[in-house]
């Protein structure tokens, strides 16, 4: 409490009464510092364990790797599409048992994009999104075509002789 007692008799107080104001924010500090701890428990993510990356060859075919370029493009196993067409290849490709697909995004690609990527996936039947680790951009290969076979020689054709 706190008041003042003036000997010239006459006039109010022209001072702020700050203990009520002190007595509320203690209040506030110590319900904040009781719900704080219960809330942060509440997000926790499943990290999965530190695996080797499969080489191209032995990836499974039906798996689903959307990925965002650098200048913002979308791929879908390295094929481009757009936001509505990444909808409609979800729904169509995703496995009925997993329902993962995988999002990988270049270091320079907008972060905007990656996000409606993953939130389009999601609201396409994605059960679970994979998010690709960081990588350099030279480590970044989700933008290029996949590399085609070589076409089979002619039965009877010389080879070509390249110069």
């Amino acid at each position: 409490m706190g008041f003042k007692v003036s000997e010239s008799g006459g006039g109010g107080m022209n001072e702020i009464n700050v203990t009520p104001l002190i007595d509320i924010m203690l209040v506030m500090l110590i319900i904040f510092m009781v719900i704080t701890p219960p809330t942060i428990s509440q997000i926790q993510g499943k990290l999965p364990e530190q695996t080797e990356a499969l080489p191209e060859d032995q990836v499974p075919k039906d798996q689903l790797l959307a990925a965002v370029c650098a200048d913002g493009t979308i791929t879908l196993n390295r094929q481009t599409v757009t936001i509505e067409e990444l909808a409609e290849q979800v729904k169509k490709r995703i496995g009925s048992a997993d329902k993962l697909i995988f999002v990988d995004g270049h270091p320079d690609a907008p972060y905007e994009v990656i996000t409606k990527v993953m939130d389009t996936a999601r609201e396409s039947g994605a059960e679970k999104i994979g998010i690709a680790k960081l990588k350099t951009v030279e480590e970044f290969r989700a933008c290029e075509p996949m590399p085609a076979a070589a076409p089979a020689a002619e039965p009877g054709a010389a080879p070509a002789v390249g110069g």
